[in-house]
């Protein structure tokens, strides 16, 4: 068998098609489960991984019965290629701004509670880039806090905009606007009809909440922490539905809240400590370079946040 030359560090075409080919193994968890992602089959993927390991003359992963993980130098290597894309796409940004032209994709996860607050700077974000940069392809998603900051962290998401903040080297924070969170009951709960000044925190401890995640502050933590939570809701709309089943007290944002306050579904029950204001940030991971379609789209949504704050009555 002839000897292959060991990698000179020169890359070619197909090479950087095998190490994206690599990435999507690795995030699969193994040669099977990538089959889906690269519309290949099992042999055709398990050949161009072999033709990788033998370009660069290390052994990427272990595979067979025992399961798939990657080797010291697979995990070295994982580490370089990601940045080595991450490169590469901010390269084609570079030369397509220079002509004037924008492509390739850029990835947002929003907390779906942020629709009913946040509504004009997002929409007015997401109009300008299509106007500047209509080859631009825009996936907008919005969902529970929690999955914003895992599709961040899992690389899945360029961008995430939420108010769940869990602390995290591995993240850039950028700070966009306060949001205030009060607590709800149904029309037929208990509690609609006693006057405010009635209302106590013993009160409340008679009852059933619907759990929070947002939780930054001592101080709503310490709140949280003598009340009995009895469901779950990860995304704002799930939570507002306990909320209007009157069985459930719960806190959602006095923004969200509105609508079904003006309809006289939900009341705010105010005692001390029951308003809190959530930090919101603008996320996105350090290990992953912001490409500049996505660096555009981060300095243009703070832009219009900080023109909609600013507008809002003080």
């Amino acid at each position: 068998m002839r000897q292959r030359s060991p990698f000179s560090g020169t890359l070619s075409d197909v090479d950087v098609s095998l190490l994206r080919e690599f990435l999507e193994i690795a995030a699969a968890g193994g040669i099977t489960a990538a089959e889906p992602r690269l519309n290949k089959s099992k042999s055709a993927i398990s050949i161009g991984l072999t033709k990788l390991e033998q370009r660069l003359g290390v052994r990427l992963c272990e595979r067979g019965r025992s399961g798939f993980s990657l080797t010291e130098q697979g995990r070295l290597i994982h580490t370089a290629t990601e940045q080595l894309m991450s490169e590469i796409n901010r390269f084609s940004d570079f030369v397509g701004s220079a002509s004037h032209r924008l492509e390739g994709e850029v990835s947002v996860m929003i907390d779906d509670s942020f629709v009913f607050e946040m509504e004009q700077p997002i929409a007015s974000t997401i109009a300008k880039m299509n106007e500047h940069y209509p080859q631009l392809d825009l996936k907008i998603r919005m969902t529970a806090p929690d999955r914003v900051l895992e599709s961040v962290l899992e690389g899945n998401a360029d961008l995430g905009f939420t108010g769940l903040i869990r602390s995290s080297d591995a993240l850039n924070l950028m700070p966009m606007f306060d949001e205030e969170m009060g607590l709800f009951c149904g029309a037929d709960h208990p509690l609609f009809n006693m006057p405010e000044a009635e209302l106590s925190y013993e009160i409340l401890q008679r009852y059933s909440f619907v759990r929070t995640g947002v939780t930054q502050t001592e101080e709503f933590r310490n709140f949280l922490s003598g009340l009995s939570f009895q469901a779950s809701a990860p995304t704002i709309l799930s939570r507002i539905l306990l909320i209007l089943s009157s069985r459930y007290l719960g806190f959602v944002p006095l923004a969200f809240a509105a609508f079904w306050e003006g309809k006289g579904s939900i009341r705010e029950l105010r005692v001390p400590g029951s308003r809190v204001k959530i930090g919101c940030y603008l996320v996105h991971r350090k290990s992953r370079p912001l490409g500049m379609a996505a660096g555009i789209f981060k300095d243009t949504l703070s832009d219009e946040v900080k023109k909609h704050v600013a507008s809002l009555p003080k």
